[in-house]
């Protein structure tokens, strides 16, 4: 798989080894490597290697990138979000503090609800990242049974190339899924011999919580290493689910 993935890939997937080898022969790649596909999903347009490593849960990728190239660090693809955006959407707290290391501007605004960082990490209830990103702020959160009730996501499109529709799913995935769903207090489900369809059908397993913190230490305990990252992407996918992707062997 490492040898024929291109830098958006190998920064997705937390390959730090092939993300290097990519770089060190020409740097400019880390601008110029931008997903054009507007028919595939998986990426946003304009989307640039510190985009995915931000929104997989890739702290050292990140690290390493802003390290060659700090210019980056305010990059907005097609819909304008940030490498801070992808940051707080998904909960990755080491990587939010990392980007406000280098500056990060947290009030540069999406195009569609014309949302800051901030406001992305309010609506996904991320208290941390809130109160990091500002202490003194006030503001509404929903309680556990509205985010059981409106905060899941549809249950995955089995043919669809959006995030997490780009794996292929069973009947019994999907029982399996739904099951979890429905019960915001049922223990985690893994599932396994599942094909990313972007990976060339790459055969992954599928971690699911309804435990941010836990998903969130075992992220940061998993990206924390200057090697190669085990897990392909961690995130939330919705308030009350969060899942970690493996490839499997």
């Amino acid at each position: 798989m490492a040898n024929s993935m291109d830098l958006l890939h190998a920064a997705e997937c937390g390959r730090l080894s092939v993300v290097k080898q990519l770089v060190s022969k020409d740097k400019s790649v880390i601008h110029t490597c931008q997903h054009k596909d507007p028919h595939n999903r998986a990426f946003n347009t304009n989307a640039s290697a510190i985009h995915y490593a931000c929104r997989s849960g890739h702290f050292n990728i990140v690290k390493y990138l802003l390290q060659q190239d700090s210019t980056i660090i305010n990059d907005q693809d097609i819909e304008y979000w940030s490498p801070l955006h992808y940051a707080c959407y998904n909960g990755h707290i080491n990587i939010v503090k990392l980007l406000l290391e280098y500056n990060a501007d947290v009030n540069l605004k999406d195009n569609y609800l014309f949302q800051t960082p901030i406001q992305f990490a309010m609506y996904r209830q991320f208290k941390d990242i809130v109160h990091l990103l500002d202490p003194n702020i006030k503001w509404t959160r929903r309680n556990s049974d509205e985010i059981s009730t409106k905060g899941n996501t549809p249950i995955f499109r089995k043919k669809s190339n959006l995030f997490l529709g780009r794996y292929i799913l069973n009947e019994n995935h999907i029982k399996e899924i739904e099951l979890f769903r429905d019960n915001s207090q049922s223990n985690d489900i893994e599932l396994k011999k599942i094909q990313d369809v972007e990976l060339s059908n790459l055969n992954v397993r599928i971690i699911f919580t309804h435990d941010f913190k836990k998903h969130m230490n075992k992220t940061i305990q998993l990206s924390s290493n200057e090697g190669d990252d085990p897990f392909l992407r961690s995130s939330t996918t919705s308030t009350n689910e969060h899942i970690m992707v493996f490839e499997d062997e």
